[in-house]
């Protein structure tokens, strides 16, 4: 039961309604105190006033989040204070005196303070406003701190979503089967072309570092990604020849925009994966600009049975895309496989 009771006590929403609880009460009591300080003083009455306090800050503390919704603290932070401060003093006035009226009726005075009335009046009032004043600012202040918190929690959400997701596309690059026949391929070059074979090493060499260097980075220029997608052009040309053929044609414009790492090379890899090359079989694949999107596209003569590859290449493109911009990737899949790539910026 210990354990229980700590645990409890820990709980966000119990330490939440303790806190308002204590605060309300000692503030109830110290404004009995302060209102009353050349009058008689009453146990009973400094009881009252505190449980007085708790229901005005509750009130404050329920009424909050209508506030917000009408007025946000993003938008109009200076207007919301205002109205916070405003209605609080208002609400806060209603309540108390409201309160005090209903205590005067049953007890037959006129006030809950035995000092004089109008006193009582100005007294409170200002109290009433000064609190309203004080609690508004201190309420803008956790809320501020608050949202800028769970900003930096969410960033480094996306942070890392984005990093298991390049993690993802670094893997496919490091897969062993990709190795495997670049290994085999550079087998092949050494007995019968060394120099072709040390320009294979170097471009394989330079994948490599591409990805490494690339996987914590969200994105990059077109120009650094068309780098390494002929670098893994140059690999794919080497083992099947004439049978491939990579078609770029872009505008000096486009080479400075941004895009995430590794997006056109995995298309193009898809590409190579979904579609059979031989001597009378043939595969292109185009990279055109239009409306400042790049369009990957490839005529589906040759296709393999379908691969689940494929499909979460594509995924990881998109989830990376969405994270990032508000403009979604296109897919159109009919005689001929186009993927349509936003640039960012």
């Amino acid at each position: 039961m210990k354990w229980i009771s700590k645990d409890f006590l820990y709980q966000p929403t119990v330490r939440i309604h303790l806190s308002l609880a204590f605060t309300g009460f000692l503030l109830g009591m110290l404004i009995y105190g302060f209102v009353n300080f050349s009058g008689i003083q009453s146990i009973t009455e400094f009881v009252l006033s505190g449980f007085l306090g708790m229901f005005l800050l509750y009130a404050a503390h329920f009424s909050n989040p209508l506030i917000d919704k009408l007025i946000p603290w993003k938008k109009e932070p200076g207007q919301r204070l205002l109205v916070g401060i405003v209605l609080h003093s208002i609400v806060g006035a209603i309540l108390v005196f409201g309160i005090l009226w209903i205590y005067g009726q049953l007890l037959g005075t006129s006030a809950l303070f035995l000092s004089d009335e109008s006193d009582i009046l100005i007294k409170t009032g200002i109290l009433l406003f000064c609190t309203a004043l004080i609690y508004n600012i201190i309420y803008f202040a956790f809320h501020s701190y608050y949202i800028y918190s769970k900003g930096q929690v969410m960033e480094a959400r996306l942070k890392r979503k984005q990093i298991q997701l390049q993690l993802y596309a670094l893997k496919s690059q490091l897969s062993p089967h990709f190795l495997f026949n670049s290994i085999n391929t550079f087998s092949s070059l050494f007995q019968k072309d060394t120099q072709k074979a040390e320009s294979f090493i170097r471009s394989l060499a330079g994948s490599y570092e591409y990805v490494l260097d690339t996987y914590e980075s969200p994105l990059v220029t077109v120009a650094e990604e068309l780098s390494f997608v002929e670098s893994y052009y140059f690999l794919i040309k080497t083992r099947f020849g004439e049978h491939f053929n990579l078609d770029i044609k872009f505008p000096d414009y486009v080479l400075e925009s941004k895009i995430p790492p590794l997006t056109l090379q995995m298309l193009v890899e898809n590409a190579v994966k979904h579609n059979v090359m031989g001597p009378s079989k043939h595969l292109e694949v185009k990279m055109r600009v239009k409306d400042k999107k790049i369009r990957v596209s490839n005529v589906k003569t040759n296709q393999r049975p379908k691969l689940n590859s494929l499909k979460i290449g594509l995924r990881n493109i998109a989830s990376r895309y969405e994270l990032l911009t508000d403009k979604p990737i296109e897919v159109v899949d009919h005689h001929s496989f186009t993927v349509t790539l936003p640039l960012i910026s």
